[in-house]
């Protein structure tokens, strides 16, 4: 995978972010991740561990993370809306996503 934000000139928003949901992020989870991701214009990366990027509105990438609970992930946010992209997708990845049982 290559950076999604390669060529791109604005300033990077970063936060580390901590799973805290008890099964981590698998399909439900990544779903919601996706899905808020999408309501935003900003390009959003989601790091483990120094791996290669995930592209934060791609279903696939952000499976691929295999994030278990207490991972910790770094967000990447660019764009005109990067503030309130990173505020929102903060605090759904360190939430329970809505529902204890998802």
């Amino acid at each position: 995978m290559t950076p999604y934000f390669r060529g791109k000139m604005s300033k990077i928003e970063k936060r580390t972010v901590t799973v805290r949901h008890k099964y981590g992020i698998h399909a439900r989870p990544a779903a919601k991740i996706v899905a808020l991701s999408n309501t935003f214009n900003s390009d959003i990366e989601v790091v483990k561990d120094g791996e290669p990027p995930a592209n934060a509105k791609n279903i696939l990438d952000v499976m691929m993370l295999a994030a278990s609970p207490g991972v910790n992930l770094e967000l990447r946010i660019k764009g005109d809306d990067a503030i309130e992209a990173m505020e929102k997708l903060a605090t759904l990845m360190e939430s329970d996503f809505g529902n204890h049982d998802v």
